[in-house]
Protein backbone atom coordinates (compact mmCIF):
# COMPACT_ATOMS: atom_id res chain seq x y z
CA UNK A 1 0.00 0.00 0.00
CA UNK A 2 2.82 2.40 0.90
CA UNK A 3 4.56 1.59 -2.38
CA UNK A 4 1.37 2.44 -4.35
CA UNK A 5 1.01 5.78 -2.55
CA UNK A 6 4.67 6.55 -3.20
CA UNK A 7 4.29 5.72 -6.89
CA UNK A 8 1.16 7.89 -7.20
CA UNK A 9 2.90 10.78 -5.45
CA UNK A 10 5.95 10.39 -7.68
CA UNK A 11 3.81 10.39 -10.84
CA UNK A 12 1.92 13.51 -9.70
CA UNK A 13 5.13 15.30 -8.76
CA UNK A 14 6.80 14.44 -12.05
CA UNK A 15 3.76 15.64 -14.00
CA UNK A 16 3.69 18.97 -12.16
CA UNK A 17 7.42 19.45 -12.67
CA UNK A 18 7.50 18.33 -16.32
CA UNK A 19 6.93 21.73 -17.88
CA UNK A 20 8.87 23.70 -15.30
CA UNK A 21 11.96 21.69 -16.22
CA UNK A 22 11.44 22.27 -19.94
CA UNK A 23 13.67 24.98 -21.33
CA UNK A 24 13.03 27.13 -24.37
CA UNK A 25 16.17 29.00 -25.32
CA UNK A 26 16.15 32.78 -25.12
CA UNK A 27 16.67 34.64 -28.42
CA UNK A 28 20.16 35.80 -29.30
CA UNK A 29 20.88 38.96 -31.29
CA UNK A 30 21.16 36.95 -34.52
CA UNK A 31 17.54 35.81 -34.06
CA UNK A 32 16.12 39.33 -34.43
CA UNK A 33 18.74 41.79 -35.70
CA UNK A 34 18.30 40.95 -39.38
CA UNK A 35 14.52 40.98 -39.13
CA UNK A 36 14.57 44.34 -37.34
CA UNK A 37 16.87 45.87 -39.96
CA UNK A 38 14.73 44.66 -42.84
CA UNK A 39 11.44 45.81 -41.32
CA UNK A 40 12.99 49.25 -40.69
CA UNK A 41 14.64 49.50 -44.11
CA UNK A 42 13.64 51.93 -46.84
CA UNK A 43 12.43 48.89 -48.83
CA UNK A 44 9.33 48.70 -46.62
CA UNK A 45 8.66 52.44 -46.84
CA UNK A 46 7.79 52.94 -43.17
CA UNK A 47 5.12 50.20 -43.05
CA UNK A 48 2.14 52.54 -43.18
CA UNK A 49 -0.94 50.41 -42.46
CA UNK A 50 -2.83 51.66 -45.51
CA UNK A 51 0.24 52.02 -47.74
CA UNK A 52 2.16 49.58 -49.94
CA UNK A 53 4.92 49.22 -47.37
CA UNK A 54 2.45 47.90 -44.80
CA UNK A 55 1.35 45.10 -47.11
CA UNK A 56 4.95 44.27 -48.02
CA UNK A 57 5.74 44.00 -44.31
CA UNK A 58 2.75 41.72 -43.70
CA UNK A 59 3.90 39.39 -46.48
CA UNK A 60 7.39 39.25 -44.99
CA UNK A 61 6.08 38.53 -41.48
CA UNK A 62 3.82 35.78 -42.83
CA UNK A 63 6.76 34.23 -44.69
CA UNK A 64 8.77 34.17 -41.44
CA UNK A 65 5.87 32.52 -39.61
CA UNK A 66 5.80 29.91 -42.37
CA UNK A 67 9.55 29.39 -42.05
CA UNK A 68 9.10 28.81 -38.31
CA UNK A 69 6.30 26.32 -39.05
CA UNK A 70 3.62 28.20 -37.16
CA UNK A 71 0.02 27.15 -37.78
CA UNK A 72 -2.26 29.84 -39.27
CA UNK A 73 -4.62 31.08 -36.56
CA UNK A 74 -7.54 30.92 -39.00
CA UNK A 75 -6.56 27.49 -40.30
CA UNK A 76 -10.07 26.74 -41.56
CA UNK A 77 -10.04 29.66 -44.00
CA UNK A 78 -8.13 30.49 -47.17
CA UNK A 79 -6.58 33.58 -45.57
CA UNK A 80 -3.55 31.77 -44.20
CA UNK A 81 -1.76 33.89 -41.63
CA UNK A 82 -3.73 37.01 -42.57
CA UNK A 83 -6.74 38.39 -40.74
CA UNK A 84 -8.10 40.78 -43.36
CA UNK A 85 -10.49 43.62 -42.55
CA UNK A 86 -11.24 47.19 -43.59
CA UNK A 87 -10.84 50.57 -41.96
CA UNK A 88 -12.21 53.98 -42.85
CA UNK A 89 -10.09 57.09 -43.14
CA UNK A 90 -12.02 60.28 -42.47
CA UNK A 91 -10.28 63.44 -43.65
CA UNK A 92 -11.30 67.05 -43.19
CA UNK A 93 -12.67 68.73 -46.27
CA UNK A 94 -13.59 71.96 -44.49
CA UNK A 95 -13.22 73.08 -40.88
CA UNK A 96 -14.11 76.23 -38.96
CA UNK A 97 -13.58 77.25 -35.34
CA UNK A 98 -14.93 80.48 -33.84
CA UNK A 99 -14.77 81.95 -30.35
CA UNK A 100 -17.85 83.98 -29.44
CA UNK A 101 -17.52 86.47 -26.59
CA UNK A 102 -20.91 88.15 -26.45
CA UNK A 103 -21.25 89.92 -29.80
CA UNK A 104 -17.54 89.65 -30.49
CA UNK A 105 -16.50 86.82 -32.84
CA UNK A 106 -12.89 85.62 -33.15
CA UNK A 107 -12.38 83.32 -36.14
CA UNK A 108 -9.41 80.94 -35.81
CA UNK A 109 -7.58 79.57 -38.81
CA UNK A 110 -6.41 75.96 -39.36
CA UNK A 111 -3.49 77.46 -41.25
CA UNK A 112 -2.09 79.33 -38.25
CA UNK A 113 -4.10 78.75 -35.06
CA UNK A 114 -5.06 75.12 -34.50
CA UNK A 115 -4.88 71.44 -35.39
CA UNK A 116 -7.97 69.27 -35.48
CA UNK A 117 -8.51 65.56 -35.09
CA UNK A 118 -11.95 64.83 -36.54
CA UNK A 119 -14.45 62.06 -35.89
CA UNK A 120 -16.23 59.63 -38.20
CA UNK A 121 -18.95 62.02 -39.36
CA UNK A 122 -19.50 65.65 -40.29
CA UNK A 123 -20.66 67.87 -37.44
CA UNK A 124 -21.67 71.46 -36.65
CA UNK A 125 -22.14 72.64 -33.05
CA UNK A 126 -22.18 75.72 -30.86
CA UNK A 127 -21.83 75.40 -27.10
CA UNK A 128 -20.60 76.96 -23.89
CA UNK A 129 -17.09 76.13 -22.81
CA UNK A 130 -15.81 74.78 -19.50
CA UNK A 131 -12.18 75.07 -18.46
CA UNK A 132 -11.23 71.95 -16.47
CA UNK A 133 -7.53 72.37 -15.73
CA UNK A 134 -5.64 69.44 -17.20
CA UNK A 135 -8.81 67.46 -17.83
CA UNK A 136 -7.74 64.66 -15.47
CA UNK A 137 -10.08 62.74 -13.18
CA UNK A 138 -8.23 60.65 -10.58
CA UNK A 139 -10.71 60.38 -7.74
CA UNK A 140 -8.70 57.59 -6.06
CA UNK A 141 -5.72 59.96 -5.92
CA UNK A 142 -7.84 62.80 -4.59
CA UNK A 143 -7.51 64.77 -7.83
CA UNK A 144 -10.47 65.68 -10.05
CA UNK A 145 -10.44 68.56 -12.54
CA UNK A 146 -14.15 67.97 -13.16
CA UNK A 147 -15.23 68.24 -9.52
CA UNK A 148 -18.70 69.80 -9.14
CA UNK A 149 -18.83 70.69 -12.83
CA UNK A 150 -21.39 69.45 -15.38
CA UNK A 151 -19.85 69.40 -18.87
CA UNK A 152 -22.59 67.55 -20.69
CA UNK A 153 -23.19 69.06 -24.15
CA UNK A 154 -20.41 71.58 -23.55
CA UNK A 155 -16.93 72.10 -25.03
CA UNK A 156 -14.24 71.05 -22.57
CA UNK A 157 -11.05 73.14 -22.54
CA UNK A 158 -7.91 71.61 -20.99
CA UNK A 159 -4.20 72.33 -20.67
CA UNK A 160 -1.62 70.14 -22.36
CA UNK A 161 0.31 67.86 -20.00
CA UNK A 162 -0.32 67.22 -16.31
CA UNK A 163 0.20 69.15 -13.05
CA UNK A 164 3.89 69.92 -12.58
CA UNK A 165 4.89 68.70 -16.05
CA UNK A 166 7.11 71.76 -16.54
CA UNK A 167 9.36 70.83 -13.59
CA UNK A 168 10.66 67.25 -13.67
CA UNK A 169 12.28 67.71 -10.24
CA UNK A 170 9.01 68.50 -8.45
CA UNK A 171 7.06 66.08 -6.25
CA UNK A 172 3.95 66.81 -8.31
CA UNK A 173 5.74 65.82 -11.52
CA UNK A 174 6.94 62.56 -10.00
CA UNK A 175 3.45 61.72 -8.79
CA UNK A 176 1.70 62.24 -12.13
CA UNK A 177 4.55 60.89 -14.25
CA UNK A 178 4.22 57.57 -12.46
CA UNK A 179 0.48 57.52 -13.19
CA UNK A 180 0.98 58.55 -16.83
CA UNK A 181 4.31 56.99 -17.87
CA UNK A 182 3.40 56.97 -21.57
CA UNK A 183 3.16 60.50 -22.96
CA UNK A 184 1.05 59.59 -25.96
CA UNK A 185 -1.42 57.87 -23.64
CA UNK A 186 -2.23 61.00 -21.64
CA UNK A 187 -4.14 62.80 -24.40
CA UNK A 188 -6.22 59.70 -25.10
CA UNK A 189 -7.07 59.47 -21.39
CA UNK A 190 -8.22 63.10 -21.39
CA UNK A 191 -10.32 62.48 -24.50
CA UNK A 192 -12.01 59.40 -23.03
CA UNK A 193 -12.72 61.26 -19.79
CA UNK A 194 -14.34 64.14 -21.70
CA UNK A 195 -16.42 61.66 -23.73
CA UNK A 196 -17.55 59.83 -20.58
CA UNK A 197 -18.57 63.15 -19.03
CA UNK A 198 -20.76 63.99 -22.04
CA UNK A 199 -18.67 66.74 -23.70
CA UNK A 200 -19.20 67.44 -27.42
CA UNK A 201 -15.62 68.55 -28.17
CA UNK A 202 -12.19 68.77 -26.53
CA UNK A 203 -9.94 71.83 -26.85
CA UNK A 204 -6.30 71.49 -25.75
CA UNK A 205 -4.33 74.64 -24.90
CA UNK A 206 -0.57 74.60 -25.47
CA UNK A 207 1.41 77.15 -23.46
CA UNK A 208 4.53 76.38 -25.51
CA UNK A 209 2.87 76.31 -28.92
CA UNK A 210 5.52 74.01 -30.41
CA UNK A 211 3.30 72.17 -32.85
CA UNK A 212 2.46 73.20 -36.40
CA UNK A 213 -1.21 73.89 -37.25
CA UNK A 214 -3.03 71.90 -39.93
CA UNK A 215 -1.20 73.12 -43.01
CA UNK A 216 -2.50 70.30 -45.17
CA UNK A 217 -5.67 68.23 -45.27
CA UNK A 218 -3.54 65.10 -44.79
CA UNK A 219 -2.79 66.21 -41.22
CA UNK A 220 -6.43 66.17 -40.14
CA UNK A 221 -7.56 62.55 -40.33
CA UNK A 222 -9.40 60.07 -38.15
CA UNK A 223 -9.52 56.30 -38.62
CA UNK A 224 -12.17 53.84 -37.54
CA UNK A 225 -13.12 50.24 -38.09
CA UNK A 226 -15.68 49.69 -40.83
CA UNK A 227 -19.23 49.73 -39.42
CA UNK A 228 -17.95 50.92 -36.02
CA UNK A 229 -20.29 53.02 -33.88
CA UNK A 230 -19.16 56.63 -33.49
CA UNK A 231 -18.32 57.34 -29.86
CA UNK A 232 -15.54 59.91 -30.24
CA UNK A 233 -15.61 63.72 -30.26
CA UNK A 234 -13.42 66.16 -32.22
CA UNK A 235 -10.19 67.42 -30.68
CA UNK A 236 -8.86 70.92 -31.35
CA UNK A 237 -5.27 71.79 -30.34
CA UNK A 238 -4.67 75.53 -30.11
CA UNK A 239 -1.36 77.35 -30.49
CA UNK A 240 -0.21 79.59 -27.66
CA UNK A 241 -1.50 82.70 -29.47
CA UNK A 242 -4.91 81.15 -30.13
CA UNK A 243 -5.05 79.87 -26.53
CA UNK A 244 -4.49 83.39 -25.24
CA UNK A 245 -7.32 84.65 -27.46
CA UNK A 246 -9.66 82.06 -25.96
CA UNK A 247 -8.69 82.97 -22.38
CA UNK A 248 -8.78 86.74 -22.94
CA UNK A 249 -11.30 88.61 -20.80
CA UNK A 250 -11.32 85.74 -18.27
CA UNK A 251 -9.70 85.29 -14.87
CA UNK A 252 -7.32 82.65 -16.25
CA UNK A 253 -3.82 83.56 -17.43
CA UNK A 254 -2.01 81.04 -19.58
CA UNK A 255 1.32 82.22 -18.18
CA UNK A 256 0.32 81.65 -14.53
CA UNK A 257 -2.29 78.90 -14.46
CA UNK A 258 0.15 76.01 -14.85
CA UNK A 259 2.29 77.21 -11.94
CA UNK A 260 -0.80 77.65 -9.75
CA UNK A 261 -2.14 74.18 -10.56
CA UNK A 262 1.25 72.59 -9.89
CA UNK A 263 1.40 74.23 -6.45
CA UNK A 264 -2.25 73.62 -5.68
CA UNK A 265 -2.14 69.96 -6.74
CA UNK A 266 -5.94 69.89 -6.82
CA UNK A 267 -8.50 69.92 -9.59
CA UNK A 268 -10.10 73.09 -10.84
CA UNK A 269 -12.88 74.04 -13.23
CA UNK A 270 -14.51 77.23 -14.51
CA UNK A 271 -17.60 77.73 -16.65
CA UNK A 272 -17.15 80.62 -19.09
CA UNK A 273 -20.69 82.01 -19.06
CA UNK A 274 -20.11 84.69 -21.68
CA UNK A 275 -17.98 82.60 -24.05
CA UNK A 276 -19.06 80.00 -26.60
CA UNK A 277 -17.33 78.03 -29.30
CA UNK A 278 -18.83 77.42 -32.72
CA UNK A 279 -17.22 74.69 -34.80
CA UNK A 280 -18.00 72.75 -37.93
CA UNK A 281 -16.36 69.80 -39.68
CA UNK A 282 -17.12 68.62 -43.19
CA UNK A 283 -15.53 65.24 -43.84
CA UNK A 284 -14.84 62.88 -46.69
CA UNK A 285 -14.20 59.16 -46.13
CA UNK A 286 -12.22 56.46 -47.88
CA UNK A 287 -12.03 52.69 -47.25
CA UNK A 288 -8.73 50.80 -46.96
CA UNK A 289 -8.02 47.06 -46.67
CA UNK A 290 -5.58 46.12 -43.88
CA UNK A 291 -4.48 42.92 -42.16
CA UNK A 292 -3.22 41.41 -38.93
CA UNK A 293 -0.72 38.54 -39.24
CA UNK A 294 -1.40 35.63 -36.87
CA UNK A 295 0.53 32.36 -36.40
CA UNK A 296 0.16 29.79 -33.65
CA UNK A 297 1.83 26.90 -31.88
CA UNK A 298 -1.15 24.70 -30.87
CA UNK A 299 -1.20 23.60 -27.24
CA UNK A 300 -2.38 20.45 -25.52
CA UNK A 301 -5.49 22.35 -24.44
CA UNK A 302 -6.65 24.27 -27.51
CA UNK A 303 -9.42 26.06 -25.57
CA UNK A 304 -6.88 28.31 -23.85
CA UNK A 305 -4.46 30.80 -25.43
CA UNK A 306 -1.56 33.07 -24.51
CA UNK A 307 -0.84 35.88 -27.00
CA UNK A 308 2.63 37.24 -27.73
CA UNK A 309 1.98 40.37 -29.80
CA UNK A 310 3.47 43.53 -31.29
CA UNK A 311 2.24 46.02 -33.89
CA UNK A 312 4.15 46.04 -37.15
CA UNK A 313 2.76 49.22 -38.72
CA UNK A 314 4.40 52.64 -38.48
CA UNK A 315 3.79 56.05 -40.09
CA UNK A 316 4.82 55.14 -43.65
CA UNK A 317 5.76 57.91 -46.06
CA UNK A 318 4.79 61.47 -45.09
CA UNK A 319 5.76 64.58 -47.03
CA UNK A 320 8.22 62.51 -49.11
CA UNK A 321 10.07 61.30 -45.97
CA UNK A 322 10.23 57.66 -44.92
CA UNK A 323 9.42 57.10 -41.26
CA UNK A 324 11.33 53.84 -40.78
CA UNK A 325 10.06 53.08 -37.28
CA UNK A 326 12.97 50.91 -36.16
CA UNK A 327 12.15 51.20 -32.46
CA UNK A 328 8.46 51.85 -33.11
CA UNK A 329 7.86 49.03 -33.71
CA UNK A 330 10.18 46.92 -35.82
CA UNK A 331 11.83 46.15 -32.47
CA UNK A 332 8.72 44.58 -30.95
CA UNK A 333 7.78 42.75 -34.17
CA UNK A 334 11.25 41.26 -34.64
CA UNK A 335 11.23 40.28 -30.96
CA UNK A 336 7.89 38.51 -31.36
CA UNK A 337 9.21 36.58 -34.39
CA UNK A 338 12.41 35.67 -32.54
CA UNK A 339 10.36 34.19 -29.70
CA UNK A 340 8.24 32.29 -32.23
CA UNK A 341 11.46 30.91 -33.74
CA UNK A 342 12.81 29.70 -30.42
CA UNK A 343 9.56 28.08 -29.33
CA UNK A 344 9.17 26.35 -32.70
CA UNK A 345 12.75 25.06 -32.65
CA UNK A 346 12.32 23.69 -29.11
CA UNK A 347 9.63 21.25 -30.29
CA UNK A 348 7.92 21.84 -26.93
CA UNK A 349 4.16 21.42 -27.07
CA UNK A 350 2.90 24.04 -24.62
CA UNK A 351 0.00 23.27 -22.27
CA UNK A 352 -2.15 25.71 -24.27
CA UNK A 353 -1.97 27.67 -27.53
CA UNK A 354 0.73 30.26 -28.08
CA UNK A 355 -0.53 32.83 -30.56
CA UNK A 356 2.16 35.03 -32.13
CA UNK A 357 0.39 38.16 -33.35
CA UNK A 358 1.49 41.08 -35.49
CA UNK A 359 -1.09 43.85 -35.24
CA UNK A 360 -1.73 46.48 -37.90
CA UNK A 361 -3.10 50.03 -37.57
CA UNK A 362 -1.88 50.59 -34.01
CA UNK A 363 -0.69 54.02 -35.08
CA UNK A 364 -4.19 54.75 -36.39
CA UNK A 365 -5.92 54.00 -33.09
CA UNK A 366 -5.16 50.41 -31.98
CA UNK A 367 -7.49 49.22 -34.74
CA UNK A 368 -5.81 45.89 -35.52
CA UNK A 369 -5.89 44.55 -31.97
CA UNK A 370 -9.37 46.02 -31.47
CA UNK A 371 -10.67 44.18 -34.54
CA UNK A 372 -9.10 40.94 -33.29
CA UNK A 373 -10.71 41.22 -29.87
CA UNK A 374 -14.10 42.17 -31.32
CA UNK A 375 -14.07 39.11 -33.58
CA UNK A 376 -12.52 36.62 -31.16
CA UNK A 377 -14.77 33.70 -30.15
CA UNK A 378 -14.61 33.82 -26.37
CA UNK A 379 -17.11 30.96 -26.19
CA UNK A 380 -14.56 28.57 -27.70
CA UNK A 381 -11.30 29.97 -26.33
CA UNK A 382 -10.11 31.80 -23.25
CA UNK A 383 -7.20 34.24 -23.48
CA UNK A 384 -5.14 33.68 -20.34
CA UNK A 385 -2.61 36.44 -21.00
CA UNK A 386 -1.72 38.94 -23.72
CA UNK A 387 1.93 40.01 -23.90
CA UNK A 388 2.60 43.26 -25.77
CA UNK A 389 5.97 44.61 -26.91
CA UNK A 390 6.02 48.19 -28.19
CA UNK A 391 9.34 50.05 -28.55
CA UNK A 392 11.90 47.84 -26.78
CA UNK A 393 15.18 48.93 -28.37
CA UNK A 394 15.96 52.51 -27.30
CA UNK A 395 16.41 54.55 -24.13
CA UNK A 396 14.81 57.69 -22.77
CA UNK A 397 17.17 60.70 -22.45
CA UNK A 398 17.02 60.47 -18.66
CA UNK A 399 18.08 56.78 -18.78
CA UNK A 400 21.82 57.41 -18.61
CA UNK A 401 22.66 53.79 -17.78
CA UNK A 402 20.44 52.39 -20.57
CA UNK A 403 18.94 50.00 -18.03
CA UNK A 404 15.37 51.21 -17.44
CA UNK A 405 12.51 49.01 -18.59
CA UNK A 406 8.82 49.80 -18.22
CA UNK A 407 6.46 46.87 -17.63
CA UNK A 408 2.73 47.51 -17.32
CA UNK A 409 0.25 45.09 -15.76
CA UNK A 410 -3.35 45.40 -14.52
CA UNK A 411 -3.72 46.51 -10.91
CA UNK A 412 -5.45 43.32 -9.84
CA UNK A 413 -2.77 40.99 -11.23
CA UNK A 414 -0.04 41.19 -8.58
CA UNK A 415 1.29 37.80 -9.69
CA UNK A 416 2.33 39.30 -13.04
CA UNK A 417 4.41 41.97 -11.27
CA UNK A 418 6.04 39.20 -9.22
CA UNK A 419 6.79 37.21 -12.38
CA UNK A 420 8.33 40.27 -14.06
CA UNK A 421 10.49 41.06 -11.00
CA UNK A 422 11.65 37.45 -10.67
CA UNK A 423 12.48 37.20 -14.38
CA UNK A 424 14.45 40.45 -14.27
CA UNK A 425 16.48 39.23 -11.28
CA UNK A 426 17.79 36.32 -13.38
CA UNK A 427 19.56 38.67 -15.78
CA UNK A 428 23.32 39.02 -15.32
CA UNK A 429 22.72 42.77 -15.26
CA UNK A 430 19.10 43.38 -14.19
CA UNK A 431 17.08 46.36 -15.40
CA UNK A 432 15.78 49.10 -13.16
CA UNK A 433 12.11 48.22 -13.55
CA UNK A 434 9.38 50.82 -13.87
CA UNK A 435 6.38 48.72 -12.87
CA UNK A 436 3.11 50.53 -13.52
CA UNK A 437 -0.61 49.76 -13.63
CA UNK A 438 -2.34 49.82 -16.99
CA UNK A 439 -5.80 50.57 -15.58
CA UNK A 440 -7.26 53.61 -17.35
CA UNK A 441 -4.45 53.78 -19.92
CA UNK A 442 -4.60 53.12 -23.65
CA UNK A 443 -1.16 53.91 -25.06
CA UNK A 444 -0.67 50.70 -27.04
CA UNK A 445 -2.40 47.50 -28.16
CA UNK A 446 -2.62 46.18 -24.60
CA UNK A 447 -5.66 48.45 -24.14
CA UNK A 448 -7.76 46.37 -26.54
CA UNK A 449 -7.32 43.43 -24.16
CA UNK A 450 -7.68 45.24 -20.83
CA UNK A 451 -11.02 46.56 -22.12
CA UNK A 452 -12.16 42.92 -22.12
CA UNK A 453 -10.70 42.16 -18.70
CA UNK A 454 -7.86 40.07 -20.15
CA UNK A 455 -4.59 40.01 -18.11
CA UNK A 456 -1.71 41.71 -19.93
CA UNK A 457 2.00 42.41 -19.67
CA UNK A 458 3.22 45.29 -21.82
CA UNK A 459 6.93 46.03 -22.35
CA UNK A 460 8.36 49.45 -23.26
CA UNK A 461 11.91 50.82 -23.03
CA UNK A 462 11.28 54.58 -23.09
CA UNK A 463 10.50 57.56 -25.31
CA UNK A 464 13.36 59.28 -27.14
CA UNK A 465 13.87 62.35 -29.30
CA UNK A 466 13.56 60.29 -32.51
CA UNK A 467 10.06 59.07 -31.63
CA UNK A 468 7.70 59.50 -34.61
CA UNK A 469 10.39 61.16 -36.72
CA UNK A 470 12.33 59.93 -39.79
CA UNK A 471 15.33 59.56 -37.47
CA UNK A 472 14.01 56.36 -35.87
CA UNK A 473 16.42 54.13 -37.80
CA UNK A 474 17.87 50.65 -37.27
CA UNK A 475 21.38 52.06 -36.84
CA UNK A 476 20.29 53.62 -33.53
CA UNK A 477 18.76 50.60 -31.80
CA UNK A 478 20.35 48.93 -28.77
CA UNK A 479 20.49 45.23 -29.71
CA UNK A 480 21.78 44.25 -26.27
CA UNK A 481 18.74 45.87 -24.68
CA UNK A 482 16.38 44.02 -27.03
CA UNK A 483 18.11 40.75 -26.17
CA UNK A 484 17.66 41.33 -22.43
CA UNK A 485 14.04 42.44 -22.84
CA UNK A 486 13.31 39.23 -24.75
CA UNK A 487 15.00 37.26 -21.96
CA UNK A 488 12.51 38.76 -19.49
CA UNK A 489 9.55 38.21 -21.82
CA UNK A 490 10.45 34.57 -22.44
CA UNK A 491 11.29 33.86 -18.80
CA UNK A 492 8.03 35.49 -17.72
CA UNK A 493 6.12 33.41 -20.26
CA UNK A 494 7.71 30.18 -19.01
CA UNK A 495 6.97 31.12 -15.40
CA UNK A 496 3.38 32.04 -16.23
CA UNK A 497 2.88 28.70 -17.97
CA UNK A 498 4.45 26.87 -15.06
CA UNK A 499 2.12 28.62 -12.59
CA UNK A 500 -0.93 27.82 -14.72
CA UNK A 501 0.16 24.23 -15.18
CA UNK A 502 0.62 23.68 -11.45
Amino acid sequence: MRLRILLLFTLFYCKSMLFSQTTVSNPSKSDFSGTLSFLASDWLEGRGATQKGGFMASEYIASMMGLYQLVPFQKDTASGYFQDFKILEHSVKNVSLEIKKGKKIIALSPETDFKVTPIAQSIQKEAQIVFVGYGINLSKEGYDDYKNQDVKNKVVVVLKGFPGHLDSTSVTYQKFKKIFPEENDLEETKLQTAINKGAIALVILDSKGKFKPNNSKEDAVFHSLENASNTSIPVFKLTKTASEKLLSETTISLNNIEKKLAQKNAGTSTLFKNTKINFSLELQSQTFPVRNVLGMIPGKDTTKTVIIGAHYDHLGIKNDSIYNGADDNASGTSGMLALAKKWSESKVKPPFNLLFASWTAEELGLLGSEYFVQNFDFQKQKILLAINMDMISRNAPEDQTHRILSIGTPKENENLKEIATLSNSKLAKPFTLDLWETDGHSGSDYASFTAKGIPIMTFFSGFHDDYHTPRDKASKVDLDKVKDVLFIVNTSLLKFIENQHN
